[in-house]
């Protein structure tokens, strides 16, 4: 007798701990939910939760590496700031200050086929980082791709 009511106290316990465990995840999910800043262009890199949550609302996530003493780095800054202004809706642009030699445009989206959705990343360097090819790998990775991207 004292065996099997050791048994049923422990399962009790064990099922009461497992409630608990369960209510704590849905309180934290509540009260730390990641959020966003204001603006869609930041000076810094976004944690993973945040990241997460551009991908999940459709939007390309652009990230700028570059170092400090590039040369004509802030002319592709500006050009990426305006076009991340005019997409505003559709991109979210990471200005990442690293030790770069050469400036990188990561760009992280989602692809629909026929059947499926999936993660899509590309990536542009140096020379290669001007206006035509942003515009051209944007509406290649953006989920729901503007109206100017149907000449593309």
């Amino acid at each position: 007798m004292k065996k099997s009511s050791l048994i049923g106290i422990f399962l009790l316990l064990l099922m009461a701990s497992s409630t608990l465990i369960y209510l704590s995840q849905i309180i934290f999910s509540i009260f730390f939910q990641p959020t966003l800043p204001k603006d869609n262009i930041v000076d810094y890199e976004l944690n993973v939760q945040q990241k997460n949550l551009v991908l999940k609302q459709g939007r390309v996530l652009m990230e700028f590496l570059y170092d400090k003493n590039c040369q004509d780095c802030q002319e592709k800054i500006s050009f990426l700031e305006d076009f991340a202004k005019q997409y505003q809706d559709k991109v979210f642009l990471e200005k990442i200050m690293a030790n770069e030699s050469i400036p990188k445009l990561h760009f992280i989206g989602f692809n629909v086929t026929e059947n499926k959705i999936y993660l899509q990343e590309k990536l542009l360097e140096g020379e290669n980082i001007k206006e035509e090819n942003v515009k051209e790998v944007f509406c290649k990775v953006v989920l729901y791709p503007p109206v100017e991207c149907a000449g593309i």
